[in-house]
């Protein structure tokens, strides 16, 4: 027998989209108690997608992966059905570029898949932005050192840290 699929209304959708929107904006903040962290990983390890013994990150990244596929099913011009984003982080520094150089060879030392892109903007004109993607997810223990180092490369290579994405 086939499994019948049946749709949501639209507003119960937006709720539950609204809900893990919170969700994912507090845990990535750090806000959420780790007792409810830790069952939400425990629930979605047992009941859901997460591998045994996953992280906060890990769970901030399905969260993620979620918020997407119900936007995906709010929206009739989305495209494709979303897949899993990549799980990595890319964190930004911004140095002079007498500089680039340096701190690209000691991000790729660190393990970074590195790539250079124009600071956009428009403050600086001696200057370069590096992204470098790592396998740490905040709000993981590693990213937080990884966010450190980082900071402190970018300090010594006369530049700065600019944040993290996806």
């Amino acid at each position: 027998m086939e499994p019948r699929t049946r749709a949501l209304p639209r507003s119960d959708l937006g709720a539950i989209f609204g809900v893990l929107v919170i969700v994912h904006g507090h845990l990535l903040a750090g806000e959420l108690p780790p007792d409810l962290v830790r069952r939400l990983v425990d629930r979605l390890t047992d009941h859901g997608p997460l591998p045994e013994g996953a992280s906060a990150g890990e769970l901030n990244a399905l969260l993620a992966d979620l918020c997407q596929r119900m936007h995906w099913a709010m929206a009739e011009e989305y495209g494709d059905y979303p897949e899993p984003m990549p799980r990595r982080t890319i964190y930004y520094l911004e140095v002079p570029d007498e500089a680039v150089d340096a701190c690209v060879a000691a991000l790729a030392v660190l393990g970074g898949e590195v790539s250079l892109q124009p600071i956009e903007d428009g403050t600086r004109s001696n200057g370069r932005q590096i992204a470098a993607a790592f396998s740490d997810l905040p709000p993981d223990p590693s990213h937080h050192a990884r966010v450190a180092q980082l900071s402190s490369l970018a300090s010594r290579c006369g530049g700065h840290y600019s944040g993290f994405g996806a």
